[in-house]
């Protein structure tokens, strides 16, 4: 086997472990009631956009590179365009998580207004919105086009001073920013209801128990999540910019291989994080009957 096979076959199997992650999420957020609310919508409409990732590069990139097949060029720049589409929605639909859990916890008796179901539909498709007209802007009226070179196992840009700027402002700083902001929401989220979990828990021991554990998947949820984002960018952008990680297996490591791990990631820690989730497998999957808790959304 060559190295392309091998390239490949690690683009597939982490594709595959996406598609398999996300999909559950998606099938569960179908059938639970508990979360059939904002915060479900959101974290649906973020485990299809990691979704759409994951069967881009599992289904039409894995056996691309594996078969080394010569894609034409406009069906390149138009799954790139595809991907940094699902790639800003999922960015946004992590903000807008973790906008619902900062009223939650801070403006509880506004969160109604905010947050109903009919507006969180709404900004779901702002979301969508906003994002197809960045796409167009940078990807169609801008010289400017993200591709995968023929034998190559990594998408590239293409195009004149314009497209680095999309490149290195637009896309690096903004998801970069925007990744700060989740990040630093999150922490102020988690020390308020650590205020408030410590308030609550004298009440009794079991109740104690329960706020930690959800203080504590909270915590790791908000963390790693934003975490995985930001190793990502560092890796793409900042790691494959260095000359001594100029060689193919480097490159695809740090762009390829990071790009399809943080969408499969992503589905994975809210399937372990999220309580709702865990009880659903917990009786569905192995069949055993755990008590139901308040749950953070």
């Amino acid at each position: 086997m060559g190295e392309h096979h091998f390239a490949g076959l690690i683009v597939f199997m982490l594709g595959v472990c996406g598609v398999t992650f996300n999909s559950v999420v998606v099938l569960f957020l179908r059938k639970a009631k508990s979360l059939a609310n904002p915060f479900g919508i959101l974290t649906l409409n973020q485990a299809v956009t990691d979704l759409i990732n994951s069967v881009v590069f599992a289904f039409i990139v894995a056996p691309t590179v594996f078969l080394t097949i010569p894609l034409p060029f406009e069906v390149t720049t138009r799954l790139g365009q595809l991907l940094f589409l699902a790639y800003d929605c999922c960015s946004w639909s992590h903000l807008w998580i973790t906008l619902n859990r900062f009223t939650s916890i801070f403006f509880p008796f506004y969160y109604g207004k905010v947050f109903s179901n009919q507006k969180t539909i709404v900004y779901v498709i702002l979301i969508w919105t906003l994002a197809i007209c960045i796409n167009f802007f940078e990807y169609v009226f801008i010289d400017c086009t993200f591709y995968l070179p023929n034998g190559a196992w990594n998408f590239d840009f293409k195009g004149g001073e314009a497209c680095k700027d999309i490149e290195w402002y637009l896309n690096y700083c903004r998801n970069m920013f925007l990744t700060a902001c989740i990040a630093i929401l999150d922490i102020a989220t988690v020390i308020k209801f650590h205020q408030y979990s410590k308030e609550r828990e004298a009440t009794n021991s079991q109740r104690k128990k329960k706020m930690q554990r959800q203080e504590f998947f909270f915590l790791a949820q908000a963390m790693l999540q934003s975490s995985l984002f930001y190793i990502e960018l560092v890796c793409c952008y900042n790691l494959g910019a260095l000359p001594f990680m100029a060689s193919p297996w480097a490159q695809f490591g740090l762009r390829t291989v990071a790009w399809v791990t943080t969408h499969a990631a992503d589905g994975l820690i809210t399937l372990v994080c999220n309580g709702d989730f865990r009880r659903m497998f917990s009786r569905r999957i192995l069949g055993s009957k755990l008590e139901s808790v308040e749950e953070l959304n």
